[in-house]
C-alpha cells in the first residue's frame, strides 16, 4: 500500500495541483520580471539561497539526523504558491510581484531543491553512504511532475478558459488528498515519529520567524519599496509546502522527512496573513501621525 501511494497517487495528486496552477497563470507573469528586476532578484536571492542556508544552520545546531535536516531544507527551498499570491492580493500587497516571484521561483526550484537536498544529506549522512540524492533523477522527476503540468495548465488555460474555473475545487481536492496520503503513511508506517516530531517543531517554527524576518529585512535594505518588501516577505514564509511534501514521500521515500512540512503547514499560514497585517497597522499608524502634524 505504501508503496502505491508512494509511486502512483502521491505523483497523481502533485500534478493535478501543479496543473491547477498552471491554470492561474499567463505567460504576461513570466514578462512580468523585466518590470521590476530589482524586486525580483532580490526576492529570488532571500526564497532560493538565505532562507535555505537559514535551515540548513538551523538543522546544524540542532543536530538533526539526515531525514529531519533534509525535510526542513526542503522546506526552506521550497518556492512559494498560488496561496501566496491570494493572500498578497487580499492584503492589498503586490500582487503582480507576487505572481511573478511564484512563477519564476517554481522554475528555479526544479534544479535549487535537489542541489540543497544533495548538500544537506551529504553533509548529515556522514559516512552513510546510504544516503543518497540522485541530482539528474530528481531535477528530471521535479520537472515532470511540478513545472510539465503547470505549462500544461497554462496552454489549457488557452484554449479552454472555462476551466480556470475549475481551478479552485482542483486545488482544495489536491491538498485535501495529499494531506489524506500523508496521514495514511504516517498510520501504515510501523516506527514512532512521535518524538521525531517534537525535535523538528522549534526548528520549523525558528526557521518561518526567520524567513518573516528576513523576508522583509533583505529586500527594504536592498531598496525595495516597503510594499514589495512586505510581498516578498509573504512569498518566502508561506511556501508551496506541497512541493515540499511530495519530495520527502517520494525523492527522499521518508515519512521523517515529511515531518517539517507537515509542522510548517500549520504555521506559514497565519504568518503571512500576520505580515500583511502588521504591513496595514503601519500604514494606519503612519497616516494617523501625518493627520496629527
Amino acid at each position: 500500500m505504501t508503496e502505491i501511494l508512494v509511486e502512483t497517487v502521491i505523483p497523481i495528486i502533485m500534478f493535478a495541483l501543479m496543473f491547477g496552477m498552471g491554470l492561474t497563470l499567463t505567460l504576461v507573469d513570466f514578462r512580468r520580471i523585466l518590470q521590476f528586476p530589482r524586486a525580483v532578484l532580490v526576492g529570488l536571492g532571500v526564497q532560493l539561497l538565505v532562507i535555505p542556508a537559514v535551515g540548513f544552520f538551523i538543522a546544524y545546531e540542532f543536530e538533526l539526523s539526515a531525514m529531519l535536516a533534509a525535510g526542513l531544507v526542503a522546506v526552506a527551498a521550497s518556492p512559494g504558491g498560488t496561496t501566496s499570491n491570494v493572500v498578497v492580493h487580499v492584503g492589498k500587497g503586490d500582487t503582480p510581484l507576487s505572481i511573478t516571484l511564484t512563477c519564476s521561483a517554481t522554475l528555479a526550484t526544479l534544479f535549487t531543491l535537489p542541489l540543497w537536498l544533495s548538500y544537506t544529506l551529504h553533509h548529515f549522512g556522514g559516512t552513510e553512504s546510504s544516503i543518497e540524492m540522485p541530482i539528474l533523477d530528481s531535477v528530471v522527476q521535479l520537472g515532470i511532475f511540478t513545472i510539465m503540468p503547470v505549462f500544461l495548465g497554462m496552454i489549457a488555460r488557452r484554449f479552454r478558459p472555462d476551466l480556470v474555473g475549475k481551478e479552485p475545487a482542483l486545488t482544495k481536492i489536491s491538498f485535501a488528498a495529499m494531506g489524506i496520503a500523508f496521514g495514511l503513511m504516517a498510520f501504515m508506517d510501523g516506527g514512532d515519529v512521535s518524538g521525531d516530531t517534537g525535535q523538528v517543531v522549534v526548528p520549523t517554527l525558528l526557521l518561518i520567524l526567520s524567513a518573516v524576518i528576513l523576508g522583509f529585512c533583505i529586500p527594504k535594505l536592498s531598496g525595495v519599496s516597503t510594499k514589495s518588501s512586505v510581498t516578498i516577505a509573504v512569498e518566502t514564509t508561506l511556501k508551496n509546502l506541497l512541493i515540499s511534501l511530495f519530495v520527502a514521500m517520494t525523492t527522499l521515500n521518508s515519512l521523517e522527512a515529511a515531518l517539517p512540512s507537515a509542522v510548517a503547514i500549520t504555521v506559514s499560514m497565519p504568518s503571512a496573513f500576520a505580515i500583511m497585517g502588521l504591513y496595514h497597522v503601519a500604514g494606519w499608524l503612519k497616516t494617523q501621525r501625518g493627520a496629527s502634524s
